[in-house]
């Protein structure tokens, strides 16, 4: 009897303990709210609780890549934003500025292109986190040199402004006539022809349109090109013309253009029919020679700043920026690559490839996004190209010549920032637009399987404390039934028996 009462109440007491465990066990989960401190304490749950673990880690991974590039995007976007309304702006006014000069010896609008150049190079080198914006790949390299660097160069270093002058010089020539030599193989005639080739600079003889009457007026030939102009004893008529196409440095085309006429002296773009094929040929190659200068003075000069910016400024993936093989360079027939020892090179970031690709982050399982951007994009580079064209060249009140050159300029300028049949800075912007969607959407639907995954890992480890507090008041009922029962099973008070 006394072993059998002994053996009832040692296993009273591991009830009792085994209550406490549980009570103690559900009392943590109701501080916790977690069913077990260890995996292992899931049971079946672990591996599944595992695995979704390790995607929240992923997704939270993901979703914190995806503010990053969200925020270095918006901050490209809005400096581009920028570029495009300097871009608009600037066409605007080249298509309604006039001649009116400052004391500088620039126009207003040509004062503003300063300031907008000033503005430019700021926002393409556009730092944040320790990362230029606009360098490409190479985030850690400023990408766009400074104002005064790009436009003056230094003592060892060719700026835009020298290599616009040298080109200037090639192109228009010693004698200013664009590299055509004018001259009259017999009386009757007036040959014009290139001045050599091979040679890169000046103007290019393309083609001829003429109604003069009783006059032999050929297309171009020969290398270098040339034609001769004869001019017969059946003379030109009245308002009759005669128009020489050339070709300019810039890639353009124009024509010089001359009437006949009666009237002496005759006006500007006419030449005066003679008494004789002799005279008229002698007044044609007077009045063509005038006309010539004046045209390599203004056309031909806004022509060649804008090749020389062209040389300058669109380099890349392997080529250097252009200059002309010189001195002396009004007699150059060709360019070569500036070098770093002697050329400011305005873009020292990456430049190979599509720029968009230049940089990418991993934004899901399988799945990346590109968003790099570089300042020597096409339109980009051609905003900051037509803003330091304005900005390196003077014109002065004392040249009867500068109006029309300046007009020249403003026709081309102008023409550069409309970005007919190419990409545009909204392009660029729109781009990068799609790709801020593309993030937006991306990080919405990680965000919505990372509220699934913690809900089910929530289901999985966590605790209703509604239904363990219950568990608990049961529980305390329970243990305290069996301590009743135990003292009342050896004769003990429930405290007697605690002591």
């Amino acid at each position: 009897m006394q072993i059998s009462s002994l053996s009832q109440a040692l296993r009273f007491k591991d009830d009792i303990s085994r209550l406490q465990t549980q009570f103690e066990d559900l009392r943590r989960q109701l501080v916790t709210l977690k069913k077990s401190d260890t995996f292992s304490g899931l049971g079946s749950d672990r591996t599944l609780v595992l695995s979704l673990r390790s995607q929240v880690t992923e997704t939270d991974g993901f979703i914190s890549t995806i503010e990053r590039v969200k925020l270095r995007t918006k901050a490209s976007v809005d400096a581009l934003t920028r570029v495009e309304e300097i871009a608009n702006t600037s066409k605007t006014a080249s298509l309604t500025s006039t001649f009116e000069l400052l004391s500088t010896g620039q126009t207003q609008l040509q004062a503003n292109s300063a300031a907008n150049l000033d503005e430019l190079v700021s926002l393409l080198n556009l730092e944040l986190d320790d990362r230029y914006l606009f360098a490409g790949k190479d985030t850690d390299t400023r990408p766009v040199a400074l104002p005064g660097e790009i436009l003056d160069g230094d003592v060892t270093h060719a700026g835009l402004k020298q290599i616009i002058d040298e080109r200037r010089q090639a192109d228009l020539g010693a004698d200013n006539r664009g590299r055509l030599a004018l001259s009259q193989p017999n009386p009757e005639e007036v040959r014009i022809a290139e001045s050599a080739s091979p040679n890169a600079f000046g103007l290019k003889l393309s083609a001829t349109t003429s109604n003069l009457t009783g006059t032999t007026v050929p297309q171009p030939t020969g290398t270098p090109a040339g034609l001769t102009i004869a001019f017969s004893a059946t003379l030109p008529n009245e308002g009759e013309t005669i128009s020489i196409e050339v070709d300019l440095p810039d890639g353009t085309t124009e024509t010089i253009t001359l009437q006949a006429t009666n009237t002496n002296p005759p006006e500007e773009g006419q030449f005066l029919i003679g008494a004789d094929e002799d005279a008229t040929a002698a007044n044609f190659n007077a009045a063509f020679d005038t006309a010539l200068q004046d045209f390599s003075q203004t056309t031909l000069r806004a022509a060649s700043a804008k090749a020389a910016a062209d040389n300058f400024f669109d380099y890349g993936n392997g080529t250097a920026p252009q200059r002309v093989d010189g001195p002396p360079f009004d007699t150059a027939t060709g360019l070569i690559d500036g070098t770093p020892a002697n050329t400011v090179y305005w873009y020292k970031g990456d430049g190979a490839g599509i720029a968009r690709d230049s940089v990418t982050a991993r934004i899901g399982e399988g799945q990346s996004i590109s968003y790099g951007a570089r300042a020597d994009e096409a339109p980009i580079r051609d905003t900051l190209k037509t803003q330091a064209i304005y900005a390196a060249l003077q014109f002065s009140d004392a040249d009867p010549n500068a109006p029309d050159a300046y007009a020249a300029l403003t026709k081309r300028l102008g023409q550069e920032l409309t970005f007919e049949g190419k990409a545009s800075v909204a392009d660029v912007v729109t781009e990068l637009g799609l790709t801020q969607h593309r993030l937006e959407q991306t990080q919405t639907r990680h965000e919505t399987n990372l509220s699934l995954s913690l809900g089910l890992v929530e289901d999985r480890e966590g605790v209703d404390p509604y239904e363990i507090s219950a568990k608990i008041g049961k529980l305390q009922v329970q243990i305290q039934a069996s301590y009743q029962v135990t003292a009342r099973a050896n004769e003990l008070s429930l405290l007697n028996f605690i002591r």
